[in-house]
């Protein structure tokens, strides 16, 4: 409710700003104009309390003849605040309505919506990045995605394009490359990035585990693709599987991640590749490999790409997130194999591990 008082202040200051300036006659050619003030009131009495307080700001005539109370009675609900904030939204190209944090965020303060800008600028938590954690958002996508700014850049790209913003906005989304020592393994998670094609938001990521082979089996391996697909190592056996809980999924795969002692393939060299596949649920490809070289020190690699649709209020974006019923089954999904990876074919792969 402060949030809402806080805007009716704003509101209050712009319409002293405007009464600087010589009043134009909005209402001059409009047949509003004809109508006495008690129909103008008893209308705006009539309309549900979001409607009425955006019918007061459509210019400064009704706002004199109805008055601001209808701006105030936002504050006595908070869906209609909702609903008044996503009427208004249209008109505000630099922001964005949260519907977690029942606000506007504007886009010049994406950061702060960002698991890293939490850390850096130690304010308070919004609630939207509260959200996103229980959603496993960031394990679905990477550690650091917003759906909040995935929002802003949508918007802002559909309106203004490709331009400096939306650069900063999609650099934002885009995970960064670190190497990071896990466990016994080497973790070595390149950075992540985030395109916009037709429309739909598109990311690459890729993760590296380098290790010896006789340290494979000790500890288990196991992060999601996405949620009806993960990767895991079967304790004690170094094999290392994609599998799912689901059913219809086909195309599972499985690796040895060691060399076996009792024959001669140790001290050898050899690689094996996935090809590129696809889930049957969501509109996510990924493509695994394993190396093993003759000095008996491996790397998996594994790269995964999605489509995340235009937006939060998308299906392909919800079909990233878990089901919150554990009982019920998604319903399978086709696409054409290759057209989601295709986004990133300019980036060949030794481009992609240099980043």
């Amino acid at each position: 409710m402060n949030y809402i008082k806080r805007l009716f202040v704003l509101f209050q200051q712009g319409i002293k700003r405007f009464s600087r300036y010589p009043a134009v006659n909005a209402l001059e050619n409009s047949l509003l104009a004809k109508l006495p003030r008690e129909l103008l009131q008893q209308i705006a009495n009539d309309l549900p309390i979001a409607s009425a307080a955006s019918f007061s700001l459509s210019c400064r005539q009704i706002l004199h003849l109805i008055g601001t109370r209808y701006l105030e009675n936002l504050a006595t609900s908070s869906n209609e605040t909702l609903v008044f904030l996503n009427l208004i939204e249209h008109d505000l190209r630099n922001q964005i309505i949260c519907n977690s944090c029942r606000k506007l965020h504007r886009m010049k303060d994406a950061r702060k919506y960002t698991e890293d800008g939490q850390r850096f600028l130690r304010e308070v938590e919004p609630d939207c990045l509260f959200d996103d954690r229980g959603a496993m958002v960031t394990r679905s996508i990477h550690d650091n995605f917003s759906s909040t700014v995935f929002k802003m850049a949508m918007k802002h790209y559909h309106f203004f394009g490709y331009d400096a913003r939306s650069r900063q906005l999609l650099k934002l989304l885009s995970g960064k490359s670190y190497t990071s020592a896990w466990r016994t393994l080497v973790v070595q998670k390149q950075k992540a990035e985030c395109r916009i094609k037709n429309g739909s938001l598109f990311t690459c990521n890729r993760t590296a585990f380098r290790n010896t082979c006789k340290g494979v089996e000790r500890y288990q391996i196991w992060f999601w693709i996405c949620p009806h697909l993960e990767v895991k190592s079967i304790e004690r056996s170094a094999n290392l599987r994609i599998t799912t809980s689901y059913p219809l999924s086909l195309g599972t795969w499985s690796i040895l991640l060691r060399c076996d002692n009792s024959t001669s393939i140790k001290k050898t060299s050899w690689d094996l590749c996935s090809g590129l596949r696809q889930c049957q649920y969501c509109r996510t490809e990924y493509e695994a490999s394993f190396e093993h070289n003759n000095g008996c020190t491996t790397k998996f690699t594994i790269t995964i790409w999605k489509d995340l649709g235009q937006g939060p209020e998308a299906e392909e974006w919800k079909a990233q997130l878990p089901l919150q019923d554990r009982l019920s089954f998604p319903q399978p999904i086709q696409f054409h194999g290759g057209e989601i990876a295709s986004v990133f074919q300019e980036m060949g792969a030794a481009e992609l591990g240099r980043r």
